[in-house]
């Protein structure tokens, strides 16, 4: 029977040789796949956890579980056939002649007959965007190629869990792109840790925070990256695209500008004028949901909110979908405008 959970930490802690307490009692399980982000400050301990996974530093207390299997000595090859890290730096992981050679390399050592090998290394690097460029030097690529590349060489001995340290650094925009997309489109468990929380939540529909080696939350993404205060209080910010629209939202609701920048606002915003109730009042409602339409809404119930005045008429924050609360739903905790997670042993939140 195949385990459902990917990876498990069990109660983990560990120290550096200096004393250091990297992490403290942590506490999490990842599913078959699901896609996560580990998000936290500079020092939370964030490489230490994924270090852990494959076995590249071991727990001083506790346990990580990897696909059925403990991480111990005598279990990395298994364990290691199982998870695949991509670095920060590809630099760090490309050390062949040619771009086949560091594709090859992990099923070359899996001792796998040079047909499949063959295969696939054409099957990562089609993955990636890479076809064509075996007989390549992986030195004379640019710096998102050899980003690709780095991800294709752990692709080429087909890990079922992939583990990424920041992703999208110092990547173009549409290499980005091209990596988010084939983020959202992978089949894989993916473990992302990063700084940029744009691409976690693009990406992930689950979020881990790291802060002091402890784990503070563990909730859906869309509810911990939307959480100003609590981001701030543990030395985060908001995703830069949820920032940009405050900032929109705001010129909005001042009104300060010309009709032709206040509808090139809207229309990036998603934002329509809609009639409710029997006196057809008008009110601003921005959808952060994507549909193609221009008209009217008609509401027969209350699935908005009022948030601010635009130009004299009440703006509205529309909830896509899955995101509407029916009304008996139990409410969550955290009060009016606070977290919405629920706290567990430890101090750590979770949704």
């Amino acid at each position: 029977m195949v385990d459902e959970i990917a990876i498990r930490v069990d109660d983990v802690s560990f120290s550096y040789p200096d004393g250091l307490e990297a992490l403290k009692n942590i506490s999490c399980s990842i599913g078959r796949g699901e896609k996560v982000a580990l998000i936290g400050p500079n020092g939370a301990g964030k490489s230490t956890l994924m270090s852990l996974l494959n076995g590249v530093e071991m727990p001083l207390s506790g346990r990580v579980v990897v696909g059925g299997l403990e991480v111990a000595r005598e279990n990395l090859i298994a364990v290691r056939r199982q998870v695949g890290i991509v670095f920060q730096d590809p630099d760090d992981q490309l050390f062949c002649p040619t771009v086949f050679d560091d594709v090859a390399f992990g099923p070359l050592n899996l001792g796998l007959p040079p047909d499949e090998i063959h295969a696939r290394v054409q099957e990562a690097l089609a993955l990636v965007g890479l076809t064509g460029f075996e007989q390549r030097s992986s030195f004379h690529l640019s710096f998102g190629e050899r980003k690709r590349l780095a991800l294709a060489t752990v692709l080429s001995y087909q890990p079922d869990i992939l583990v990424f340290d920041e992703p999208s650094t110092n990547m173009d925009p549409l290499n980005r792109r091209r990596m988010i997309n084939w983020l959202q489109t992978s089949d894989k468990t993916i473990l992302l840790c990063t700084h940029d929380l744009d691409i976690a939540l693009e990406v992930c529909n689950r979020c881990l925070v790291l802060v002091g080696g402890r784990l503070v939350a563990d909730g859906q993404a869309r509810e911990v990256l939307y959480d100003r205060d609590f981001l701030e209080a543990n030395n985060l910010e908001l995703p830069l695209a949820l920032m940009t629209h405050e900032l929109l939202h705001e010129k909005l609701r001042s009104g300060q500008m010309d009709e032709e920048h206040r509808r090139i606002i809207e229309k990036f915003l998603h934002a329509h004028r809609h009639a409710h109730g029997p006196d057809q009042h008008e009110h601003v409602h921005l959808h952060i949901h994507p549909h193609g339409h221009d008209h009217v809404h008609e509401h027969p119930h209350d699935d908005h909110a009022h948030v601010f005045d635009y130009g004299g008429h009440p703006l509205h924050y529309v909830a896509p979908p899955e995101q509407q609360v029916s009304d008996d739903a139990p409410e969550k905790p955290g009060g009016e405008g606070g977290p919405r997670f629920r706290p567990v042993k430890g101090g750590k939140r979770k949704l």
